[in-house]
């Protein structure tokens, strides 16, 4: 009689963290889509090794903003200096995108497609929605710096996965809003960190605001510019 108590009870046990499971990543998701807009700032740092195994990172920070309806995203480049000053806008109203370069005081103009939008989702995180289906997730509950966090390891199921990276690593608070993300590579080595700071949710950002750029030549492409300079979804080699 014990022993089944025992096994119902680490039955019920793990059926009430898998529930848990599910509550975090559901509001998680909830938070972010629910959203009219949403601005922060965050830094991406990318990691490269040496032959003898030195981690040389490479770091790039920015500000954006996004606006739900109108569909609108905006990224003002920080760092590193090479790209300082840089704009990039996705008009989802309009179908173009722009990209302002201060060094040449030229906005280039081109139509997007909606493959471009979905991609570029500023709420766009894996492991969160539907993307979750790719791994295997376990939560935990961790403390950094008296502050009180999710843990959220994402294992990759998919074969085309694997082949990218081994694991993953989101942090995020216990009102749900993303602090940190880990890629870790095939090797087990830390891949590409992304770090979320001052996030505002629905502060009533305006559409002109995000459309106004600095004073430039316009320059027209007929074709779909394709490079949108935001890799901060999935590292690839």
């Amino acid at each position: 009689m014990k022993k089944t108590l025992g096994i119902i009870l680490i039955f019920l046990s793990i059926l009430g963290l898998v529930y848990a499971q599910e509550d975090v990543l559901k509001n998680i998701e909830k938070k972010l889509s629910t959203a009219k807009d949403i601005s922060m700032k965050m830094t991406i740092t990318t990691y490269s090794y040496s032959s003898k195994g030195e981690s040389l990172p490479t770091k790039m920070s920015m500000e954006l903003k996004t606006i739900k309806d109108p569909e609108i995203l905006r990224v003002d480049f920080k760092e590193p200096a090479i790209l300082a000053g840089q704009i990039f806008l996705l008009d989802g109203e309009k179908k173009i995108t722009r990209m302002y370069s201060p060094s040449t005081k030229e906005i280039i103009e081109s139509p997007y497609t909606m493959t471009q939008t979905s991609t570029t989702g500023a709420t766009s995180i894996p492991m969160v929605g539907e993307s979750g289906k790719d791994f295997s997730i376990t939560i935990e509950e961790v403390s950094e710096k008296n502050q009180k966090l999710y843990k959220i390891k994402g294992i990759p199921q998919k074969a085309e996965l694997k082949a990218q990276y081994s694991s993953l690593e989101l942090y995020v608070t216990k009102d749900y809003m993303p602090v940190r993300l880990k890629m870790y590579d095939v090797q087990n080595r830390l891949y590409m960190e992304i770090v979320w700071d001052e996030i505002k949710i629905n502060s009533n950002l305006s559409p002109n605001q995000l459309r106004t750029l600095p004073p430039g030549k316009i320059i027209r492409q007929k074709t779909p510019s394709t490079t949108i300079p935001l890799p901060f979804v999935a590292p690839t080699k």
